[in-house]
């Protein structure tokens, strides 16, 4: 298992610089997937699901240019 959660650890950007690996809290601990990959397209592919990995400043400004863009693709 450590094999495993060290080849996908090295795909992490925190992986050497505040994460050992060895942390249970952390997104890519126990994933199978490429984090790399999954943070790049801010999709999970082992669940589903959409990533929300923007701290709340940053998301607040990606709401406010996806309804710039939907405000100007329905003119």
């Amino acid at each position: 298992m450590r094999e495993n959660l060290a080849e996908n650890c090295k795909h992490c950007p925190e992986y050497g610089e505040s994460c050992d690996g060895n942390d249970p809290a952390c997104l890519c601990y126990r994933c199978p997937r490429n984090l790399g990959q999954c943070i790049t397209v801010k999709y999970c592919r082992e669940t589903e699901s959409v990533l929300e990995l923007a701290p709340p400043m940053d998301r607040e400004r990606e709401l406010m240019i996806e309804r710039y863009y939907k405000l100007k693709n329905m003119e």
